[in-house]
């Protein structure tokens, strides 16, 4: 088999495949240093009931193999163990990806949790996530810290230069749509795509109970016609993501990353307003769970407590397993609980062949033809000034 065959075909193999558990959302610790008004965790912040680290080691020893590790807190590197625990699941459970979000305030921290975690995974891809969710004066007054914009654009700087050539490192920003911020995204995009410091950047919209319940204020209009100025981001950064493969290759995913973002996007916008249904049923609870700082779980983040893991010994499986597990799985579906959260979106989109086979493609074609109609011309040349460069 050719090189770019061997290439090919895990992306191929990852298209269909069968319903088994892949995916833990964890709370590493309820700490935070920001007091942002878009958290849907913000009641449980800055709790004094954290897992021990020798809890966190029989989750990961009871658990099976899984793909993907989505972090979470509280701000995840404040807790010290950070990269131990993150080694942990690379040897323990042959993690492939972790999804590691930030505020981006403390650059020391960050740099030293990265270094270990790097030296002790050496086959693990690492999505570091910059929060930013609007230009300096909307983004601090959003996450309630003095000069967080100047800040975190710092750390992403000393970012790029400490890791551009790992590859395995994505550096990326993610920028959640509200009302406050909603009019100056594209700006903020645009800046971002000109510095060149980051390899993508995403866009969710503000989901859960918030502490600010009016930065929910959008509609299904204004968020779809905003996705139409953003798909053009993600177009620029897939050619960065994917340049260093094979052309049919390079097509291949392309197709699919693009297709992926675009079905996020419609979902997003089909579900802002009232719940539909999505075109693959939810996989919360069966193919995922959500562990909490304080080892309660769920079957996803948006949902209630299931139980205890302490009542489990800290068993994964015997918590997958579990009546109450059972029972929420089978009402996921009669709640009529479809949503816009785009982890669970992604996670249970990979168990439908005809999302995989159909509705990935037929966005990638959807967005591939609309290019820049529609776009006001400003952001037009400024895109092309872009892809110029």
């Amino acid at each position: 088999m050719s090189e770019r065959q061997s290439s090919y075909f895990p992306i191929l193999r990852q298209r269909v495949r069968q319903r088994s558990f892949r995916a833990l959302f964890l709370f590493v610790t309820s700490r935070c240093n920001s007091l942002c008004r878009t958290c849907f965790y913000f009641d449980k912040l800055n709790s004094r009931d954290d897992l021990t680290f020798a809890q966190l080691e029989k989750i990961s020893a009871t658990a099976p193999p899984f793909e993907k590790l989505w972090l979470s807190g509280g701000e995840p590197f404040l807790r010290e163990e950070l990269p131990e625990i993150v080694g942990m699941f690379a040897r323990n459970n042959a993690i492939a990806n972790v999804n590691l979000p930030t505020n981006g305030l403390l650059p020391d921290k960050i740099f030293r949790a990265v270094d270990r975690m790097l030296a002790a995974t050496p086959n693990v891809s690492i999505d570091l996530n910059f929060s930013l969710d609007g230009l300096a004066n909307t983004h601090d007054a959003i996450r309630g810290v003095p000069n967080n914009f100047r800040r975190t654009l710092a750390t992403i700087e000393e970012a790029e230069r400490r890791y551009k050539s790992v590859r395995r490192l994505r550096r990326n920003v993610l920028t959640v749509i509200t009302r406050e911020n909603y009019n100056e995204i594209v700006e903020l995009g645009l800046h971002l795509a000109a510095e060149g410091r980051i390899d993508g950047q995403y866009f969710e919209v503000v989901r859960g109970q918030t502490p600010d319940a009016s930065l929910k204020n959008l509609t299904q209009s204004g968020v779809a016609a905003l996705h139409r100025r953003l798909m053009p981001f993600h177009r620029h950064y897939a050619r960065k993501l994917f340049a260093h493969l094979p052309a049919p290759v390079r097509q291949f995913a392309t197709t699919y990353y693009l297709g992926n973002l675009r079905l996020h996007f419609d979902l997003h916008e089909q579900c802002l307003e009232q719940p539909r249904k999505w075109p693959m049923r939810c996989t919360a609870g069966e193919t995922t769970i959500v562990i909490d700082h304080n080892g309660k779980f769920r079957s996803c983040e948006m949902r209630d407590i299931v139980g205890d893991l302490a009542a489990f010994d800290y068993d994964i499986r015997a918590a997958l397993a579990s009546t109450a597990m059972r029972g929420e799985i089978a009402a996921i579906e009669r709640a009529n609980c479809w949503c816009t959260h785009s982890c669970f979106i992604q996670e249970s989109s990979k168990f439908s062949p005809s999302v995989q086979l159909f509705r990935i493609p037929w966005a990638w074609l959807r967005q591939r033809s609309q290019g820049l109609d529609g776009i006001p011309l400003e952001q037009v040349e400024r895109f092309r000034a872009l892809e110029a460069v």
